[in-house]
């Protein structure tokens, strides 16, 4: 008996951009810290320490209203930029959208 060929299902990949439309896509509407349905779009490190903060995908991350409020409490310090920059390669790896990882 012969077996059925299936070939592979292509990966959706969309070409990444700063735009919102595209952020709110690559993270699922979903807060990259706890995972519930997100409502703001946070830049890693704040406008303040680069004009190029907001124009880099890379930067770029999906919070719930609560942990954005975490994030900026009593400033934004290095290590939480070193944290939500690990949270959100985490946070791609583990929703298949590995590939945007840089």
């Amino acid at each position: 008996m012969a077996t059925q060929f299936n070939p592979p299902i292509p990966r959706e990949f969309i070409e990444p951009t700063p735009s919102d439309s595209f952020i709110w896509w690559l993270f699922r509407r979903r807060c990259i810290m706890c995972n519930r349905p997100a409502t703001e779009i946070n830049e890693i490190i704040p406008r303040s320490r680069s004009i190029f903060s907001i124009t880099d995908w890379k930067n770029r991350v999906t919070l719930c209203q609560e942990c954005h409020r975490e994030f900026h409490k009593d400033g934004v310090t290095d290590f939480k930029i070193k944290n939500m920059q690990y949270e959100r390669r985490r946070f791609l790896i583990n929703t298949g959208r590995s590939e945007y990882v840089e």
